[in-house]
């Protein structure tokens, strides 16, 4: 899901509105206090809407609209801005993000693709997940029954109890996932903000909380049984199998570390001593290429260092001989002179 992008998100995105609007909702306080502020906040964006109509009033304006519930209106004026203003990433993605909320998944697709294809780096990159989700309820709304056979991220762990690392993403020799803390981050991003307002039970958000844990499990080897607990609630096909799962777990490590995303470096709190965070295990061919072009780095600073220490002492004794001679020619003048 992506965020709704507007200047005023801050205010707006603290109203209460569906996950799947893209739009974030912060601690309950916060919204209980900005919702009573609302419809002042709308009526100064209609206002200023009308006084000038440009790409950043006309998407606040569509944002409040959304934020209000006012899908059809919302729709509309991101309709007439992206023909004013064609080729925003914030307009296509609010657009999807409309259409989604009034009910067209099709449409709300092949926006969210636009935007994606504007600017991938939206939401942190993790916009592909919501076309993926779109795509599943699509192909649920033609047959029920999808989601037996299939999984939301199309990532197939196998049907042991101990959960394996998919072919297609890249693995150390020692089966651990390597590079995978972006796709960790990118399924946490859309199933917190899914999670906030969708209730159970809902099958795609249970296949997604179900993916998640078994990402966990098989390529960082940590605690997956917050997210199966949550694949369970939410009725993920396989429950069976995610129980088992947990079982295995809770045996295989009766003291389990638990994964956290690193933290932002603005706000980089301490992690507590019970939620550890690990990390895949770097191989020797990486540390290696790593640390040899710094070496190399390294040597051919010190080689120039030598060489221009060398000639700058070579400079200085030459400079120190034109000196004496200099003098010694002075003086050998005023011996000649006093002779004379």
């Amino acid at each position: 899901m992506k965020r709704v992008h507007s200047s005023v998100t801050l205010l707006l995105a603290a109203f209460a509105a569906p996950a799947f609007a893209c739009i974030n909702a912060f601690d309950s306080q916060l919204v209980e206090a900005q919702a009573n502020r609302l419809p002042q906040l709308v009526a100064g964006l209609e206002q200023k809407h009308a006084a000038a109509s440009t790409l950043e009033t006309s998407n606040d304006l569509a944002v409040a609209r959304i934020l209000t519930g006012k899908y059809p209106e919302a729709i509309a004026l991101l309709r007439e801005t992206e023909k004013k203003f064609p080729g925003s990433a914030k307009v296509a993605a609010n657009l999807g993000t409309a259409l989604e909320l009034s009910g067209n998944d099709t449409e709300a697709l092949e926006w969210i693709r636009e935007g994606v294809k504007r600017d991938a780096d939206e939401h942190k990159g993790s916009e592909w997940l919501h076309a993926r989700i779109l795509e599943a309820k699509l192909e649920i709304a033609k047959n029920p029954q999808w989601l037996e056979k299939n999984r939301v991220l199309a990532l197939d762990f196998g049907n042991d109890e101990v959960p394996v690392v998919p072919a297609i993403l890249p693995i150390t020799k020692e089966g651990r996932l390597r590079g995978g803390d972006d796709l960790v981050e990118d399924i946490q991003i859309q199933l917190e903000e899914r999670t906030k307002f969708v209730k159970p039970p809902n099958a795609v958000v249970g296949d997604v909380a179900r993916s998640l844990g078994d990402l966990l499990y098989a390529g960082f080897d940590v605690d997956p049984r917050r997210y199966y607990q949550q694949a369970i609630e939410y009725g993920a096909p396989g429950e069976r199998l995610i129980r088992a799962r947990i079982e295995r777990f809770a045996k295989d490590h009766p003291k389990p570390v638990q994964y956290a995303p690193p933290a932002p470096a603005a706000v980089n709190a301490p992690v507590p001593d019970e939620v550890k965070e690990r990390r895949p295990e770097m191989r020797p061919s990486s540390l290696i290429r790593i640390v040899w072009p710094v070496a190399a780095l390294t040597l051919v600073l010190g080689v120039a260092g030598l060489f221009l220490r060398k000639r700058r002492r070579v400079a200085e004794a030459a400079e120190r001989e034109a000196a004496m001679q200099r003098a010694l020619a002075a003086r050998t003048h005023e011996t000649r002179t006093i002779s004379s």
